[in-house]
């Protein structure tokens, strides 16, 4: 047995600015450092192991943050940074659509179409992702893993963990928000979900 506990970062610079981030990097707003200490204490009490973050700088501030004080390991692997978007990485989400609105509805609305020979897809993506999780999870049978990683790595990664073709991975009602806790546990060889996308700990954020 092996139990993830996986989040996205925190709100960077860039996703308010609704620019498209890929592994371009943008660092933590002041609410985004706010969400990651949030989730630090909501997990205050939860026994973690170790934790494996993407390399990219707003992962990775994300997981020290959550992590506090507290003596765990931190390990980079770069199988679970952000999809790869080439040119399109900093530039404005609205700016994208205007210039190539089909490839950005195939993007949004139909992953297993989206397909540009200077990006990543979808189906690239969740085999490096996957194999990462797959690695992870057998080096680190019998613990409780923290994983912190980007928002359409863990859409693609839900259809991992739920048996689940890519042209399904919109069937869900909200992509992973900032620091979004899920928790998923693989038994007798089987991944089962046990909790997906919350924020429960959004009420620890003090008001200003």
């Amino acid at each position: 047995m092996v139990k993830l506990l996986l989040t996205r970062h925190g709100q960077t610079f860039w996703n308010v600015e609704k620019r498209m981030q890929g592994q371009s990097n943008s660092n933590l707003t002041p609410l985004g450092i706010k969400q990651a200490e949030a989730l630090g204490k909501r997990l205050k009490d939860e026994h973690i192991d170790v934790i494996y973050t993407s390399p990219l700088q707003r992962a990775y501030d994300t997981a020290e943050l959550i992590k506090g004080n507290r003596d765990i390991e931190i390990i980079t692997r770069d199988g679970l940074m952000e999809l790869y978007l080439g040119p399109w990485q900093g530039r404005l989400l609205s700016e994208v659509t205007e210039e190539f609105p089909d490839q950005i509805e195939n993007f949004w609305v139909h992953p297993e179409r989206f397909h540009r020979d200077d990006t990543e897809d979808y189906f690239q993506l969740l085999k490096r992702a996957s194999d990462t999780i797959a690695e992870i999870a057998e080096k680190e049978q019998g613990k409780s893993v923290l994983i912190v990683t980007h928002g359409i790595v863990l859409k693609t990664l839900r259809s991992y963990f739920q048996y689940q073709g890519i042209d399904e991975i919109n069937n869900y009602a909200h992509s992973p928000q900032s620091t979004s806790l899920s928790i998923v546990e693989k038994r007798d060889g089987r991944w089962n979900v046990l909790l997906w996308n919350d924020t429960e700990h959004y009420e620890l954020i003090p008001n200003e």
